[in-house]
């Protein structure tokens, strides 16, 4: 092989571009060339048929070309291979522009490109196959886009003018990362690490990668499983939201959306009927059974209005107390292993009912209603009481479907609108099922009264219901209301 020392004109120069020329490099040089150019840095050229290409110094070929510079000194190699003399070149420790992995990736594509197998580029680049085939798994598993953004962020091709945001991006980073196993989730992961300023560590980035994976692991037994492969995009956007924190909770919606659920509406007692239902087989309970505290307004002047009505069970709290004890005891076994609860109350007996939830539930909040305008009462003697309490309490892990305050402000019915006078408001039950309702869910209200929250699930859409009533006349109207069930 034979080697000459010469100066050339720069314009009989070729670009060998086996990697990016950085432009923030160039601008780094142009500035250190102004003052000419040092001549104990040859550019490193190889004739090849007449073609000088330039095997490591393009960054300074092009600093030199934006000067203006004419000529430069050149250390001119006949037949070598170009490939080798840059990679050894862009290795050296006084390189104007470090490589990194974008430079590899793009050194091993371009020679893939022109043909050469893996141990041939493992031989001029002088590394190990395994190495090799190291990359070449990137290369094939991380989508371009992917690629395209995290190189616009690593450290030595952006400035802090550019961006604060920069990461040394590795080989080995990607290969313990995940990535490899979500290719569907891959930008969005990036995007993610990197509105966090690309501070995850490695724990952090595998943990979200396994999200990602148990996301299309889900979705394929969704796919497998459900029999009407329309409801997959639906399945899908409750496994996105992490709704499903095990896969029995997965395949437990998967048989709501395969089963054709009989909305059931019945009149009789809520505990000999709940009785009959499948083990396992309600998702979010909604009820206002009876306080025990017999129940009457004082709203109105005439006897016969709605709010004067009594309500069954209603007459002794401990009646009550044991009805709600029975009614939660069958519903802890006919309800699943995820479960939301809600159950509204009264201040008065608010600590009495708490002890009976607790007993088979959760408790996790105490949800205030502010009705908006308060009620009469004790005219004389008493605040006016505006607000009614809701015990909110869980089973097992089931996930918010959205996060609320815990003061709900709902205006209460006006009594000309009420057919029960502890009716509540459709639009309040609505509040709730925003926060706990999934699509299909069978929701359960053993105290079903007006059927207010019968209603509501019917106007929500997407659930099934159960709705049971011990009063005959009652159930009747609550019937129509609800919509001629």
């Amino acid at each position: 092989m034979t080697i000459e020392y010469k100066i050339l004109d720069v314009n009989e120069l070729t670009y060998f571009t086996i990697r990016d020329i950085r432009q923030n490099a160039v601008d780094e040089l142009v500035e250190r060339f102004k003052n000419g150019y040092n001549p104990s840095k040859p550019l490193t050229v190889v004739d090849k048929n007449g073609i000088l290409l330039v095997a490591n110094g393009n960054h300074r070929l092009k600093a030199l070309k934006e000067l203006g510079i004419e000529q430069v000194p050149c250390i001119i190699y006949q037949d070598a291979d170009p490939y080798k003399l840059a990679v050894e070149g862009n290795e050296d420790e006084d390189t104007y522009s470090p490589m990194d992995l974008f430079d590899w990736i793009e050194i091993i594509s371009v020679m893939r490109n022109n043909g050469y197998n893996q141990q041939e580029i493992a031989d001029r680049l002088g590394w190990s196959i395994s190495k090799i085939k190291q990359h070449y798994v990137l290369i094939n598993e991380i989508v371009t886009e992917v690629l395209d953004i995290v190189k616009g962020l690593q450290i030595g091709r952006v400035t802090k003018e550019v961006t604060n945001v920069t990461f040394d991006f590795t080989e080995g980073w990607f290969r313990n990362s995940g990535l490899y196993d979500i290719e569907d989730y891959q930008e969005r992961l990036i995007n993610d690490f990197i509105g966090d300023k690309c501070n995850w560590n490695n724990n952090k980035v595998k943990s979200e990668s396994a999200k990602y994976k148990r996301w299309i692991d889900y979705t394929k037994i969704a796919s497998d499983k459900l029999v009407n492969q329309g409801d997959l995009k639906e399945v899908t956007r409750l496994i996105e939201k992490g709704s499903f924190k095990t896969e029995e909770q997965l395949l437990s919606k998967i048989k709501d959306f395969n089963s054709k659920a009989e909305n059931k509406l019945i009149c009789g007692d809520c505990i000999a009927e709940m009785e009959k239902l499948e083990d396992g087989s309600i998702d979010l309970i909604i009820t206002d059974p009876p306080y025990g505290i017999d129940y009457s307004s004082n709203r109105s002047q005439f006897n016969e209005h709605i709010t004067k009505e009594k309500i069954a069970n209603d007459k002794e709290l401990s009646q009550a107390l044991e009805l709600t004890d029975k009614a939660l005891e069958v519903l802890n076994n006919k309800t699943k292993s995820d479960a939301h609860l809600y159950l509204f109350t009264a201040w008065r007996v608010y600590p009495d009912f708490l002890k009976v939830v607790e007993k088979y539930f959760d408790i996790k909040n105490l949800i205030i209603w502010d009705k908006g305008n308060h009620g009469t009462g004790d005219l004389d003697g008493t605040w006016g009481n505006r607000y009614e309490m809701i015990i909110f309490a869980t089973k097992g892990n089931r996930k918010l479907t959205k996060r609320k305050a815990d003061i709900i402000q709902v205006s209460k019915l006006s009594s000309s609108e009420m057919i029960h006078p502890t009716q509540k408001p459709t639009e309040l039950i609505k509040e709730l099922l925003e926060v706990s309702a999934q699509s299909k869910d069978t929701v359960i209200d053993p105290f079903m009264g007006s059927g207010s929250t019968i209603k509501a699930i019917k106007e929500y859409g997407g659930l099934n219901y159960i709705g049971i009533e011990l009063d005959k006349e009652r159930f009747d109207k609550a019937s129509i209301y609800i919509g001629g069930e």
